[in-house]
C-alpha cells in the first residue's frame, strides 16, 4: 500500500495537509516526522491530567492541536481540540477522557510515518 493511502485510511486528509504546505510534498513528509518527534519529547501523560497545576498540559495539548490541524492530522486534531476545551473548563477527568480515544489512532499514524520515513 501507498504511503499517502495507508495516512488517508487513518483518517488523514494528505491532500489539505499537502495544500497546507503549498504543495510542498517533501515538506509535508518532513513535517510528519517532526510530529513524530515533537509526541516522543513532549510526552503527554495519562497522569499529567491528575495534576492540581494544568497550565503545562494545555501547553502541550494546545501544540498539539496546532501541530495536528497544521498537518491534517483529522482524527487527532478533533480529539486534542476537545480535550484542550475540556481542560480550559476546568474539566480534566473529560480531557483525560478524549486523549485515551485517540492515543491509538495516534499510535497508528506515528507507526505509519516512522515505517515510512525518508
Amino acid at each position: 500500500m501507498e504511503y499517502r493511502e495507508e495516512l488517508e485510511q487513518l483518517g488523514v486528509n494528505v491532500t489539505e495537509g499537502i495544500d497546507r504546505v503549498m504543495g510542498d510534498e517533501d515538506l509535508y513528509e518532513m513535517m510528519l516526522g517532526i510530529f513524530v518527534d515533537t509526541v516522543e519529547e513532549n510526552r503527554i501523560s495519562l497522569q499529567d491530567f491528575d495534576a492540581s497545576d494544568l497550565e503545562d498540559l494545555i501547553s502541550k495539548v494546545h501544540m498539539m492541536k496546532g501541530m495536528t490541524g497544521n498537518l491534517s492530522l483529522t482524527p487527532l486534531f478533533d480529539g486534542y481540540m476537545d480535550a484542550l476545551s475540556l481542560l480550559r473548563d476546568n474539566k480534566p477527568k473529560e480531557a483525560k477522557t478524549e486523549l485515551e480515544k485517540i492515543l491509538p489512532a495516534q499510535q497508528k499514524i506515528i507507526e505509519c510515518i516512522v515505517k515510512n520515513r525518508t
